[in-house]
C-alpha cells in the first residue's frame, strides 16, 4: 500500500491481482477466484516479472524459500493457474512454457494504484481488531484415537467466543477446513478477515492433559500471547473456560467499558457423553462411510444425557446429510425433525438447528417451510457458511433460482475459502448460470485440492464443460473413471463411450439409446445407485430419448416416496442441456406437481426463462 493509502494491483485480460488482499478477482463484477497460498505466490511472482524467462530453479527458491520441494510441485502450480485463468490446451495467452528452460508470463499487464472494486456482496464485518479465528488444536498425544480432543477444545472455544458481544469468530466450518494443511497463519487471517488466529496443541500423560494455546497476529505472524495449562481429563470444561477467558483478556474486548465474562455454559454435565459427542463429530468429518459410526456415537451420548442439546442436533443432522448423499441411517426424516425440535427446546440459541430443520424440510419437498427455516438460521447467524451452502444447494438450486444460488454459495465461499464442499458448489452454480470459465477454473481447483472424483457432482460438471468445448472423449473418460462395479460389470465402460460418441455423431444416437436401455434393465435393486440413474436420465435427454428420461425420473421419485422423502440436489433439471425436458408437457405438469414446487414459485417467482400461466409453469 502507498503512503496515501491507495492499493497497488495488476490488471490483465479481465483479471485483477490485488497484492494487499492476496486476491485474484475476475470479470467486471470482481468475483474472487479461490487460490491456495502457493499458487497465488506463483502467479504473483510471474506477473511481477512479466516478460522475463524464469527458470524453474529460480521459481522453486522464490515460492518455497528454505524448503526443498520437487519440481513437480511447480509444474502442478502452473497447470492449476492455466485452468484458473481459462487457458485451453495449446493456448499461451498467459503463461508460455519454454521446454528445458522455464516459464514466461506473456499477457499485457497494467499496474494500477487505486482501490480496486470490492468483490460483490461481501458481508459486513465488525472491526478487524475484534476478530479471532480458532483452529483445531494439534494432537500431540501420540494416540490417533485422541484426535477428537483438539477438535473439541477448538469447537467449544468457537462456541464460547462467538457469544461475546462485539467479537467476530468465524465458524467451525470456516476454520476446520484448514486442518491438516500447511498454510501460513497470515494467509488464514487474510482468508477469514480476522486480526488474530488462535492455534494450540494437546498432549497427555496418564490421566492429565497439557494444552498449549497461542494467539498469532494476523498481519505480522508473530505471537501475541501464549499459555500452557495442565489439567486432569475430568477438568476439560474448566480448561476450556480458562482458555476462553484468557483470550478475551488478551484481545481486550470490552463490553460497556469492562471485560466481559465468558461464563460456564457447558454443553452437558456428563463428561462421557461429551467425549462421545466429540468422537462423533470427528467421524462425521470423515465423510459418508463414517456416518453410521458417527450416528451411533451421538445416539449413545443422548442416552447418557437426554438433555444434551448439541448431541440431539448432530444426531438429526447427520441422518439428514446422509440422506442427501444417499447413505441410509436408522430412523426417518420425521425422527430428525423431532430430534432437532427437542434440541431447540433444550437450547433455543443452538446455532445451526434451524438450518438442520431446513435440510429436513427440503428433503421432504416442503419448500416454503425450508425457506422459512433457512432464513431463521441466517437471521441468527448470517456468517455460517454451512447454512448458506445448504440453503443454496437444497432450496434455491432445486427451485430453479440459479442466480440466487450462485450468489449464496459465493457468499459462503468468502466465509470459508478453504472448505471443499463450498468450492464444489461454486463450480456447479457457475456452470448453471453459464459462467463456463469460472466453473472450469473452480472445478479444476476443487479436484486439485482433493474433492473425491467418482462420487458427487464434480465429474458431471467437468464432463458437461468438456462437451460444451466439443471434447467428447474427455467427457467419456471422466465418467468411465467413476463407474461403480455393477455398471462396469455389465459393459458400462463401452456404453458410456458410445453415449459420448453419439453426442458427437447423431447417426449413432439410436444405438446408444438401445445400449442404455439394456444397461438400465440390468441395474436393479441395490446395485442401481441414484447417481447413475440421474446420469442416465441426463444422457437420455441429450440423446433425444425423452420417454426413457421421464421413466427414470418417475422411478427416482417413486423410490424416494417409499422413504417419505423427495430426494435432494435436483439442480441438474435446470441445466441448459435439459431444456427439451423442461419444455415437455410431462415436466410442466406431473413432474412439477410431484416435486411440489408451485407454492414456492407462486410466492417467490418462477425460474428464469419460465412463466406461470393458469397455475402451470411454462418454459421457453
Amino acid at each position: 500500500m502507498t503512503d496515501s493509502g491507495t492499493r497497488i494491483h495488476y490488471e490483465f485480460e479481465g483479471f485483477q491481482l490485488d497484492i494487499q488482499q492476496r486476491l485474484l478477482l475476475s470479470g467486471f463484477e470482481r468475483r474472487p477466484v479461490p487460490l491456495p497460498p502457493k499458487i497465488f505466490d506463483t502467479l504473483l511472482y510471474l506477473v511481477e516479472r512479466r516478460g522475463e524467462l524464469l527458470d524453474k530453479s529460480t521459481l522453486l527458491k522464490a515460492i518455497w524459500p528454505n524448503v526443498v520441494v520437487e519440481e513437480n510441485s511447480l509444474n502442478q502450480n502452473v497447470s492449476t493457474l492455466r485452468r484458473v485463468l481459462g487457458e485451453n490446451p495449446g493456448e499461451h495467452r498467459f503463461i508460455v512454457t519454454e521446454p528445458g528452460r522455464g516459464y514466461r508470463f506473456v499477457a499485457d499487464v497494467r499496474v494500477v494504484t487505486a482501490a480496486p472494486k470490492a468483490p460483490a456482496s461481501l458481508p459486513e464485518r465488525v472491526a478487524p481488531g475484534k476478530s479471532v479465528a480458532v483452529l483445531p488444536f494439534a494432537n500431540l498425544t501420540g494416540d490417533a484415537g485422541k484426535e477428537y480432543l483438539g477438535d473439541g477444545i477448538a469447537e467449544e472455544l468457537i462456541h464460547k467466543l462467538a457469544r461475546m458481544p462485539g467479537l467476530r469468530v468465524p465458524s467451525r466450518t470456516s476454520t476446520f477446513a484448514y486442518k491438516g494443511r500447511s498454510v501460513d497463519m497470515r494467509q488464514i487471517a487474510r482468508d477469514l478477515d480476522v486480526a488474530v488466529v488462535l492455534e494450540g496443541s494437546v498432549r497427555s500423560a496418564g490421566e492429565r492433559l497439557r494444552v498449549t494455546a497461542q494467539l498469532i497476529d494476523g498481519e505480522s505472524g508473530f505471537h501475541k500471547w501464549s499459555q500452557s495449562y495442565d489439567r486432569r481429563f475430568e477438568d476439560l470444561f474448566e480448561l476450556q473456560d480458562d482458555i476462553a477467558e484468557a483470550i478475551v483478556g488478551a484481545l481486550r474486548v470490552t463490553l460497556e467499558g469492562s471485560k466481559p465474562s465468558v461464563g460456564p455454559g457447558h454443553p452437558t454435565r456428563n463428561l462421557d457423553a461429551y467425549h462421545l459427542y466429540l468422537q462423533g463429530n470427528a467421524l462425521e468429518a470423515g465423510g459418508g462411510p463414517n456416518f453410521a459410526r458417527a450416528f451411533s456415537f451421538y445416539e449413545r451420548a443422548v442416552e447418557l444425557d437426554p438433555g444434551f442439546a448439541r448431541a440431539h442436533n448432530q444426531k438429526a443432522g447427520v441422518r439428514a446429510i446422509a440422506a442427501v448423499l444417499g447413505f441410509k441411517l436408522p430412523g426417518s426424516l420425521a425422527d430428525s425433525e423431532r430430534e432437532v425440535s427437542e434440541a431447540l427446546r433444550l437450547d433455543p440459541t443452538l446455532g445451526g438447528a434451524h438450518a438442520a430443520v431446513g435440510v429436513v424440510k427440503a428433503l421432504q419437498g416442503k419448500w416454503l417451510e425450508a425457506e422459512d427455516r433457512f432464513q431463521r438460521a441466517l437471521a441468527a447467524d448470517g456468517e455460517d457458511p454451512a447454512s448458506l451452502m445448504n440453503y443454496g444447494m437444497l432450496v434455491l438450486a432445486t427451485c430453479g433460482h440459479l442466480q440466487r444460488y450462485y450468489e449464496t454459495v459465493l457468499a459462503a465461499q468468502r466465509l470459508a475459502p478453504a472448505w471443499l464442499p463450498v468450492l464444489l458448489n461454486v463450480a456447479v452454480a457457475s456452470l448453471l448460470v453459464g459462467r463456463e470459465d469460472e466453473a472450469q477454473a473452480t472445478a479444476g481447483l476443487a479436484r486439485d485440492l482433493g474433492v473425491a472424483m467418482p462420487l458427487g457432482p464434480l465429474p458431471d460438471a467437468l464432463a458437461t464443460l468438456a462437451v460444451r468445448r466439443g471434447q467428447f472423449d474427455e467427457a467419456a473418460a471422466l465418467h468411465v473413471a467413476g463407474l461403480r462395479p455393477a455398471p462396469r460389470a455389465h459393459g458400462g465402460e463401452e456404453i458410456v463411450r458410445l453415449v459420448y460418441r453419439a453426442l458427437a455423431d447423431p447417426g449413432q444416437r439410436l444405438t446408444a439409446v438401445r445400449a442404455l436401455d439394456e444397461l438400465h434393465e440390468k441395474l436393479t435393486g441395490d446395485d442401481f445407485f441414484e447417481i447413475m440413474n440421474r446420469r442416465m436420465l441426463y444422457w437420455y435427454v441429450q440423446l433425444g430419448a425423452l420417454d426413457q428420461a421421464y421413466r427414470l425420473i418417475n422411478q427416482s421419485l417413486d423410490r424416494f416416496a417409499r422413504e417419505d422423502m423427495l430426494g435432494a440436489a435436483w439442480s441438474f433439471l435446470w441445466m441448459r442441456e435439459m431444456a427439451a425436458f423442461r419444455r415437455d408437457e410431462r415436466f410442466q405438469g406431473r413432474v412439477v406437481e410431484r416435486l411440489g414446487l408451485m407454492p414456492y414459485w407462486l410466492r417467490f417467482g418462477p425460474p428464469v426463462g419460465c412463466e406461470l400461466r393458469g397455475g402451470r409453469l411454462l418454459c421457453s
